[in-house]
This record gives structure tokens, sequence and C-alpha cells, in this order.
């Protein structure tokens, strides 16, 4: 195929060497790229021709991950920070966790219940040209070598790559999110490969409570709730399978040990033991059943001398009596049809291989009894 090209126009000799040092001349930028290649133009000035062309490559490929933080997000970190003025404009997320880039350069990790800053005496690890600024068990982020497009961060044993994540990288930082972070012992910029140490030195200091709801009380539901949510995640539960729980009902909160159940519509349900030091990750319960109203232990943990039971009897109760083995019956309440019961147990005592051990009557709102029997 033949295409008939328009006569070419030459440009007197003094409109070209007037051109010429404006195209020719290259400005320092921040990934070395000369300014009318960073434009996506190219000019052809010895023939007296100027042509401009598109692009064939994007220089930032990640920016599209890169989000504005909230006010709220901003205003964690400067709590975490204790710095009123720090601020952020950018922010990269990594499934339930939030990286936020401060505009001075310091980075902020949220998750639901926790915020993270790089503790005091933290010291930069230089990278090729670029910097590790801020590492904790799952993150690591700094500022990218000039020009890196792609980055990786890599664990590898005895040479072969064992566990490898791929992250976010702009000209002016780069972020990876990776479940294996501590076990890093190299990080790919492009395809530069760059050994770093292992990170064994990460501090707690540098990590704080911090909550997305507006309550600031750590033994608020909610805010079990969200440290329950956070393991989970780190556990590798999915994104989807976490979004949109909120607390149904909770016993132990004041001696701050005992289980939470949570409901997702009233159509889903999820259990969390909890402790002071810990909060187990969210057990999804299924209620499918020939008989949407059996009566069902569907969770039970044992904290102390104490055994937590979780059960779901008929919707239409309100309140449940519960027995075990004929002994003075507990009164808890039932929301969705579920209801959460503590007993003492001794040592050897092993509850969840007898749940026809209890014996439940349940009452609607009016008193009346809708349910009498026992538990499978």
């Amino acid at each position: 195929m033949t295409i008939n090209l328009p006569p070419r126009r030459v440009l007197p000799a003094d409109v070209k060497e007037r051109m010429r040092p404006h195209f020719t001349e290259t400005r320092s930028r921040r990934n070395h790229t000369p300014l009318a290649v960073a434009a996506g133009v190219t000019l052809l000035i010895a023939g007296g021709i100027a042509i401009t062309q598109p692009a064939t490559h994007d220089l930032d490929p990640a920016r599209d991950r890169v989000v504005t933080p909230s006010g709220r997000d901003v205003a964690r970190c400067r709590t975490a920070l204790n710095d009123k003025n720090w601020s952020s404009t950018q922010m990269v997320v990594f499934g339930l966790r939030k990286v936020l880039v401060g505009t001075d350069g310091r980075f902020c990790e949220l998750t639901a219940s926790r915020a993270g800053v790089a503790p005091q005496g933290f010291q930069p690890t230089q990278v090729d040209a670029g910097s590790i600024t801020y590492r904790s068990a799952n993150v690591i982020a700094g500022v990218p070598p000039l020009g890196t497009r792609t980055v990786k961060a890599r664990e590898t044993v005895s040479g072969r790559p064992k566990h490898s994540s791929s992250g976010v990288v702009t000209p002016d930082f780069f972020i990876v999110h990776s479940p294996a972070a501590m076990l890093t012992n190299e990080l790919v910029f492009d395809e530069k490969t760059v050994p770093v140490q292992r990170f064994t030195s990460w501090s707690e200091n540098g990590v704080t409570d911090s909550f997305e709801s507006d309550d600031s009380d750590p033994w608020a539901s909610v805010n079990v709730l969200a440290r329950c949510v956070d393991n989970a995640f780190n556990n590798k539960v999915t994104v989807d399978e976490l979004r949109g729980w909120e607390p149904l009902l909770v016993s132990g909160l004041e001696q701050h040990r005992g289980m939470l159940l949570a409901h997702r519509g009233h159509r889903e349900w999820a259990t969390c033991p909890f402790t002071e030091t810990r909060s187990d990750s969210l057990s999804l319960i299924s209620t499918t059943s020939r008989d949407p109203d059996s009566s069902l232990v569907i969770d039970g943990h044992q904290s102390g001398s104490e055994f937590i039971v979780t059960g779901r009897t008929t919707r239409a109760a309100k309140t449940v009596e519960v027995s075990d083995r004929g002994g003075t019956p507990v009164t808890v309440n039932v929301a969705d049809g579920h209801f959460i019961v503590t007993f003492p147990v001794s040592i050897g005592d092993d509850w969840m291989m007898s749940p026809a051990r209890l014996r439940l009557v349940a009452r609607n709102a009016e008193g009346e009894i809708v349910y009498e029997g026992g538990i499978s």
C-alpha cells in the first residue's frame, strides 16, 4: 500500500536555528527523562520538519492505584505520628490495609484497628539509587531508584524464589504489601535485583491502637470486631468475606475476654473469641439446615475456667434459659435466633464433644415459651 505524503516544506535556516535550542535542551527531572520525551513528543529538526506522536508507554503505570486519603485517614496518621501538621494527598490500598504517603516522605500504615509509622530511631536503608524508609510486618516502602517502573519483594531460599509480591511504584515512592514482608531478602526494581536484610528489628513501638470507628474505646464491640477483621485478613481471609460485618452480640467485654457474634445483613453470622492480648479470626457460620429454627451449638471457646458457647435457636425467641446437666439456668438475650452463654468448666471437661448436655427454654417478647428441649 502506497501512502502519498504532502510535499515537504523546508523551513528557512534562521527559523531552524531559533527553534533548535528549545527542543534539544534537556531539563533535569525526577526520572531523568528529557521534557520533550516525557511529554510523548518526538521532533525531527534536521530536515526542518516537526512531527508529534503520542507516547508508546506510560511513565507512571502505577498512578491509577494511588488515591486520595480521607480526612479521617489523615487524622489517624497525625495522631500516630504525634504531628498535627503532617499531611498526605496520596494513598495506596491493599485489601483492608491503607498506606498513606506524607508530603514530607513519611509513611503511615492503617488497618481497621491499628496505625503504624516508622518507630523512633528507624534508619533508612539504601538500595541501589533509592532507599527503604518504612518497614513493618507486611509493608516495605521508600524511594525507588530513578526511572523504576515495577517493584517486587521476594523471599529466596538457596537462590530459589519462595514468596514474591508485586507493589506500586511511582517516580517519588514505592510500596510493597506482602504476607511475608519480614522474610523478604530481595527487592526487584524492574529487572535489577537488590539484596536486602531480612527484617529482624521490627518494633511494636511504631504501632498503636487506631480505630476506623468514631468510638475511641478499644473495648467497644465495634472495635473488638475491627481487631477480629484485621486478624482474619492477616490469616488470608478474602476482602469480600470480611467487608460489611457489624456486631450483634458480645459477652465478656468487662472482663476483656469473651466471644463476639457479628452479622452481615442479618443473613450471615460470624464468631470471634477475644482476650486482653488477642482477637482470633472471624469464623464464618453456616446456618443452612432443613429446619431453620433448629437448636444448634455453632461455636465454643474455653477461656481460663470458663467455656463460652455460641448457639442458635428459633428466630422467634428474644431470651433463652440455658442449663448445663440440670444445673441453675443462665438467661441470655437472643438476636437473629443466636445467643452467647458462659459456663464454668473443670479441667478435662470437653464441652464440644457433648452439646446434648445443654437444655434450652426459649421465650418470645411476650414471655411465651417458643422452644423447650435439647441442643445438638
